[in-house]
């Protein structure tokens, strides 16, 4: 029993984000086959008692693999930080950017990171940093879209205006993050 429950240990106690950053299709896209991303869910999630609705992914992954700072030095790196009302031609609520922690390490990292954007830049950040609510799965035809509709997707993509955030890699953005948070 103690053996089953030891080989089971690794996706058992695998890691998990939440990032809403404009479409969900964009944000899956954007952490997609990645070393150390065992899944990505597309949904919805719910949050506060004014019962706002965001599209998110649920990114499940393990953290010896790929850390928390590794994941929000791409989302920092993908999404216009500086725009609360939703981002590139997706606009409103549903499409405002934030990041949903679950714990107080995720806090920790994501409060920091947030407030060193802030002071490079000298802006206010319009990301918001808010608790795990309710999350709602997507639909069938909602996930992995960018792999199912590759042309669709990608005409979306530019119609729209979102940098090409699949090529970016968390090492060759290093420097965005102080050393303490990427890891």
């Amino acid at each position: 029993m103690l053996l089953g429950l030891l080989l089971l240990a690794p996706k058992a106690w695998a890691t998990q984000a939440v990032f809403a950053g404009g479409s969900f299709w964009v944000m899956e896209s954007l952490f997609a086959d990645r070393p150390g991303i065992e899944r990505i869910e597309a949904g919805w999630m719910q949050s506060g008692s004014q019962h706002q609705r965001r599209q998110v992914v649920r990114v499940d992954y393990d953290d010896n693999l790929i850390g928390y700072g590794d994941l929000l030095t791409l989302y920092w790196a993908a999404v216009d930080a500086f725009d609360k009302e939703g981002q590139f031609c997706d606009r409103g609520a549903e499409f405002s950017p934030a990041l949903y922690v679950q714990s107080s390490l995720q806090q920790k990292w994501a409060q920091q990171s947030r407030a060193k954007l802030e002071l490079e830049s000298g802006r206010e950040i319009g990301v918001r940093i808010l608790p795990v609510g309710a999350f709602a799965l997507g639909l069938p035809r909602h996930q992995q879209y960018a792999k199912r509709s590759p042309l669709l997707y990608a005409a979306y993509r530019r119609a729209c205006g979102y940098p090409a955030g699949e090529g970016l890699k968390p090492d060759e953005l290093a420097g965005v993050l102080p050393p303490a948070i990427v890891r």
